[in-house]
């Protein structure tokens, strides 16, 4: 399997890179960061719908990955985080 950034750690306001998954496909997205996750994180997945994006998990300290079954396409988005830590976002297909 290939592990891929598909957000880069930082604090700031962002929404990773899009993550297609085939029908029948699966793929892992977590979380990471050099300082360790910080309880208080949440960062939520969202499904590309015909309107407005879904939210079909969160990633958090106590969640840092999740399986994500195709058929789809999933981006995940970061608020600015109030803390200084770096936090950014891995697939693994």
């Amino acid at each position: 399997m290939a592990q891929t950034t598909i957000l880069a750690a930082g604090s700031t306001a962002a929404t990773s890179s899009d993550v297609t998954v085939a029908a029948g496909a699966s793929v892992s997205v977590g979380l990471f960061s050099a300082a360790g996750i910080p309880k208080d994180i949440e960062l939520p997945i969202y499904m590309d719908t015909p309107s407005l994006d879904a939210q079909v998990g969160v990633l958090t300290a106590k969640t840092p990955a999740i399986v994500l079954s195709g058929p789809g396409v999933f981006r995940v988005r970061r608020e600015a985080l109030a803390n200084s830590v770096s936090v950014g976002v891995f697939a693994d297909a």
